[in-house]
């Protein structure tokens, strides 16, 4: 099955495949390779003529020991080369070490008593130096190793569930590893952390034991290691020497389990210590045994050789390799291959990490003895100066006559005692003359508080910032001194976190070689395993310590002003519950979990359960293919019950359930909204791209036809339907232009009539005059019957063209004084008529008017 390539292994020029084959080794492919998927769910591998296929060695086997296929002479030739460079670099750093040999004594750990200048003057030593170390000390060992653990992992590249689990198993064991596998790395960080802030360099080693079959990491010392002169990082290093002393019987336990060649070696012997040692073992008094703790001293140089005998030799090329020979005997114990199997570039593979406190001019840094050494000498003056002349001031000497006796010895006197004299006839005053010793000096005082605090604002002040935070003011003063007061931690926990950084990673191959495909092993409470594959390189182990917030203060700080903004902010702005669980992690609240349990998510339930879940104070929440009309009917109905919603009680869950309904009609409208867009966009042609134009198009073409879907009255006509009636329309306009012209000519011959009948009627008056009864009538019957019928076929007309709107002003007021002249040749004929008539002008011409108004 093929297998991601580890990304600690250096690749070369050669594209290469790794295969796990069934015996735990692996074979390497270059190039002309195919892959064929079996019907069975497998891979077929094919390769084609000309692959050269080479059999991977164990991680084991290539890092096996060399020094038994290397000739006795050649042995000899290697250990006195390496011991020479061992010496060269030894001396090389004298006058260095000479420094910190001083500096020791201005630690102040041993008590002493003093005789000069005089018996019983002030040995104290002011602890300006081994208080700034301490506290160093203490804060970095709080900030990278937290109670959680030191190691925290992070996903390289895209998030998945497979990595985001691959992960978790990763952060877990490895910090089941380094407390409970590893139980020395604490200890060995803790004096780390002693050392560098002193001395300014410090280092550690974490390599694979196979005497105890796992990791180990191991502080070294200052003077157990020693660098070329020319030698600006590890890995530019020419070489490096680790000094290791081994008893007699941890020596042949390492050569049983085949750490070392099993030869023929002195007697074990007390070595001398350097000097650097011999110093702090005076300072802390402590004596070199001479009778027993026998010692052999192993000299481990990471250096580079050439090496014929390696099958990997290439003429004239130096690969890197680490030895080991006895000092006493200068014979060589092991020669190991320090590069790893499929590293073209022959890479050295790093076992060291070198912490540095503050960079220095060359390789090593620079610590507190450098920095604060000469104020601890001032100040350790002033203070001792203090001191003395206190002393003096209150137990006085002088001179005395000699004549004069004091009865007794010589012993100061206590506070109220008096002592006899024999000076008869003397004068006491004239007898005995005290020296003027003066009272400690003020001035003195005041530079030694100067010179303190000018030692302690180099090392440290935010202690005294935060104390003080009270009467700074606002936070963001309170965060504006604390920046300015930390920045020098702040540079060197950046450094310590790259550090480790660099030394997780160490340990992260080391369980990458070693590890068998499943480790199992036990955390509190639970039993888990990590995979061998698990350290592949997909998943980057960082420490848990943040670089750029170096202390609690800091992050206390930065949560008060977070939960100031949060409490001025409109609801919702801020994740109230991350924000209180960050303030109590700044604060280190124990039973974390406990006070604030993991938020619980909403489950897709019924509408009743989703009240009954609500009234209890839980979330609930609206998911994608509920019956979301039933969730708001039901919940709707729920608050507008007076015996249920409606009750005071209810008060707090009805906003809850108001939200859910909000969410419920959202989701539907989403709902609808993607089906409608879905189903035009499936109308797309094959091969046709989609555009986010295209896909917003489809959207709001959806979310018109949900609302029209939603609202009937506002149903939109088709495409088709819209046609048609504009047709229509054009159809109506062309009949009411008809109408109207044909309304026009009647009236146009009704008028002409009339004038007829009018002349008609004036001849017959004028030559009957005035006639019978019957004559008058008839001919008034005759004219109504005309004037009714013309009067009804001029209103209709107009009515017609009045409600079709389609006659102009000027034709409406025509019309009008045609009805109106019309009723008024009416008036005198009949009561009823001319009631009809007058009723019949009047609504006209108010028609008429409304219009002309409109």
């Amino acid at each position: 099955m093929a297998i991601e390539r580890n990304p600690f292994d250096q690749k070369g020029d050669a594209e290469i495949i790794e295969l796990d084959t069934s015996n735990g080794a692996s074979i390497d492919i270059e190039k002309n390779v195919s892959f064929d998927l079996d019907p069975d769910g497998g891979v077929i591998v094919n390769f084609e003529e000309g692959v050269e296929v080479a059999t991977k060695p164990d991680i084991k086997e290539w890092f096996e020991d060399l020094a038994d296929k290397i000739d006795e002479n050649d042995l000899e030739e290697i250990a006195n080369k390496v011991f020479d460079n061992f010496e060269s670099d030894k001396d090389s750093r004298s006058e260095w070490e000479s420094m910190f040999e001083r500096g020791f004594d201005l630690l102040g750990l041993k008590l002493q008593d003093a005789s000069e200048p005089f018996e019983g003057a002030c040995t104290a030593v002011h602890p300006l130096l081994i208080e700034s170390a301490v506290k160093f000390q203490a804060k970095a060992s709080l900030e990278l190793f937290p109670a959680a653990g030191p190691v925290k992992s992070q996903v390289i590249g895209s998030e998945t569930p497979d990595k985001m689990e691959q992960a978790d198993r990763v952060q877990e064991f490895m910090n089941y590893q380094l407390t409970e596998q590893m139980p020395e790395y604490f200890d060995e960080s803790e004096r780390l952390l002693f050392h560098l802030p002193i001395i300014g360099s410090a280092f550690k080693k974490t390599y694979y034991d196979a005497a105890l079959e796992r990791p180990v990491s191991e502080f070294v010392p200052i003077d157990q290691f020693y660098v070329s002169y020319y030698a600006s990082d590890l890995r530019k290093a020419d070489r490096y020497t680790h000094v290791i002393y081994r008893s007699p019987v941890d020596l042949i336990k390492e050569i049983d389990a085949g750490m070392y060649r099993d030869i023929d070696l002195p007697e074990a012997y007390v070595p001398e210590q350097s000097s650097m040692a011999t110093k702090l073992d005076t300072v802390l008094g402590i004596a070199q045994t001479t009778d027993s703790d026998y010692q052999y001293v192993l000299l481990e140089q990471h250096c580079y050789l050439e090496l014929p005998e390696d099958p990997e030799h290439e003429e004239g090329v130096s690969l890197p390799y680490i030895v080991t020979l006895e000092e006493q005997s200068k014979q060589i114990l092991s020669i190991r291959r320090n590069y790893r199997p499929d590293d073209k570039t022959r890479q050295k593979v790093m076992h060291f990490v070198h912490y540095k406190y503050v960079p220095g001019f060359g390789f090593y840094g620079l610590g507190l003895i450098h920095f604060l050494g000469n104020l601890t000498m001032t100040a350790t003056a002033a203070m001792r100066a203090l001191v003395d002349a206190g002393q003096f001031a209150n137990l006085p000497g002088g001179f005395k006559a000699k004549g004069v006796r004091i009865v007794g010895d010589n012993d100061p006197i206590s506070p109220g005692e008096f002592k006899e004299v024999e000076a008869t006839g003397m004068d006491l005053s004239k007898s005995i003359v005290p020296l003027p010793y003066k009272e400690p000096s003020n001035t003195l005082l005041s530079m030694l508080n100067f010179v303190i605090g000018a030692g302690q604002k180099f090392a440290d002040t935010t202690e005294q910032v935060v104390s003080d935070a009270a009467s700074y003011g606002p936070v963001g003063t309170t965060m504006a001194l604390l920046e300015a007061s930390s920045k020098f931690f702040s540079a060197i926990h950046k450094r310590l976190h790259n550090s480790q950084r660099e030394e997780l990673k160490i340990l992260a191959q080391i369980n990458y070689d070693y590890l068998p495909n499943e480790y199992p092993f036990e955390v509190p409470g639970v039993s888990r395993q990590v995979l061998k594959r698990d350290f592949d390189g997909r998943v980057d182990i960082v420490p848990v310590s943040d670089p750029n917030i170096p202390s609690n203060a800091h992050r206390m700080m930065l949560s008060q002003l977070a939960l100031q903004l949060a409490q001025q902010a409109p609801p919702g702005m801020f994740n109230m519950e991350e924000l209180n669980r960050t303030i109590l992690q700044a604060a280190n609240m124990p039973n974390l979990d406990l006070i604030l349990p993991p938020e619980e998510k909403p489950k897709p339930l019924d509408p009743l359960s989703d009240i009954q879940v609500a009234i209890k104070g839980k979330p609930i929440g609206a998911f994608p293919g509920q019956n979301h009309d039933a969730h708001i009917q039901v919940k709707m109905a729920f608050m507008q019950d007076p015996m249920g919603g409606g009750q005071p009680l209810m008060a707090a869950v009805v906003p809850v359930l108001q939200a859910n309904i909000q969410e419920h009609i959202v989701m539907k409208y989403k709902e609808q909204i993607e089906g409608v867009a879905l189903t035009m966009k499936d109308q797309v042609p094959e091969g046709q791209p989609i555009t986010p134009d295209m896909v917003e198009f489809a959207m709001a073409q959806a979310a018109q036809q949900v609302l029209q879907a939603n609202n009937p009255q506002m149903m939109q006509p088709t495409p088709e339907q819209q046609l048609v009636e504009i047709e229509n329309m054009k159809l109506q306009v062309e009949r009411d232009k008809l109408q109207a012209q044909m309304a026009k000519d009647a009236a146009s011959a009704a008028l002409k009539n009339r004038e007829l009948d009018i002349d008609e009627n004036e001849i017959v008056i004028k030559y009957i005059g005035e006639g019978t009864k019957e004559q008058q009538k008839l001919a008034a019957d005759m004219e109504m019957n005309q004037s009714e019928q013309a009067a009804k076929a001029i209103e209709t007309l107009l009515k017609g063209a009045l409600e079709e709107q389609k006659l102009d002003d000027n034709n409406a007021y025509k019309a009008a004084e045609l009805l109106t002249r019309l009723a008024g040749n009416q008036l005198s004929s009949d009561t009823k008529i001319e009631s009809e008539s007058m009723k019949t002008v009047t609504n006209l011409i108010k028609d008429l008017s409304n219009a002309k108004t409109n």
